[in-house]
């Protein structure tokens, strides 16, 4: 009974080591940052300017701006492979730039100064749940709309609170969901995903709003059941907890079948 006892924990030890150093990575939860997108406003020659980031790519511009990769090449020069470096200024469109009205001649003049009105600012806080099937916290042509999540949005002196659902689909064909009518205030990003994903970017974002500013925040999140780590020979991103755990059960139960053999051929 002992001898039989002493194969049973060998062969789990065994097992249990195997199965931790083999097991793929998971996703977990607020430990990387999300993207956004405060949309540039044109200068004073009509000019509407990026500065690229790091991990930018053209696609990502197409993405976020909806321009032509072929529009962006043309009005920057670049190469066919339209290759950009972080701090690049991109030229992504021209309008017509603001022109101030000529005052006429025979003006009358005024007593003093016209007391000006204050109007109140506003902005527009847009909000994306993309599916990051490849876990690297950028959404890419392939990577859908997530619907099914809810994101709440509030400010820090408690006068605004709302909450919308997000949509999901083909980002060419469907909008992201808007807050809208938003006041100059800092703010905080809420995002609760739909049963059955993992969080690949932090829920939680913190951001400063100014009076016309359109702003496009993006979260990932991606089926729990999905890796992001797709490419066995890359080991993935693994707790060195579980690594260290898994090499002690494969030597514990390797010590044991040692001792096991020695003992019987003793």
């Amino acid at each position: 009974m002992k001898k039989q006892t002493l194969i049973l924990i060998t062969i789990a030890a065994l097992l249990l080591g195997i199965l931790i150093l083999t097991a793929p990575s998971q996703v977990y939860a607020g430990a990387l940052p999300q993207s956004a997108l405060n949309t540039p406003t044109p200068n004073d020659a009509g000019q509407i300017l990026y500065t690229v980031v790091e991990g930018d790519n053209c696609t990502r511009v197409f993405l976020l701006f909806d321009v032509p990769i072929d529009q962006i090449i043309q009005l920057n020069d670049l190469d066919e492979d339209c290759s950009i470096s972080p701090g690049q200024q991109l030229l992504i469109a021209v309008v017509d730039p603001a022109t101030a009205t000529p005052e006429g001649p025979e003006q009358t003049p005024t007593a003093g100064p016209p007391t000006p009105t204050t109007f109140p600012g506003f902005a527009e806080v847009c909000v994306v749940l993309y599916e990051d099937l490849d876990g690297n916290q950028k959404r890419s042509v392939s990577e859908f709309y997530l619907a099914g999540g809810v994101i709440s949005m509030n400010n820090r002196s408690g006068t605004f609170s709302e909450t919308l659902n997000t949509v999901g689909g083909d980002p060419s064909l469907v909008d992201p969901v808007c807050f809208e009518n938003v006041p100059d205030d800092e703010y905080n990003l809420s995002m609760g995903i739909p049963e059955g994903y993992n969080p690949t970017t932090s829920m939680n974002y913190a951001l400063k709003v100014n009076a016309g500013d359109t702003i496009v925040v993006d979260f990932g999140a991606q089926p729990s059941s999905r890796v992001i780590d797709d490419d066995p020979s890359s080991g993935g991103n693994r707790s060195p907890l579980l690594l260290a755990i898994g090499l002690f059960l494969l030597a514990g139960g390797a010590g044991l079948a040692f001792f096991f053999i020695r003992s019987r051929q003793g």
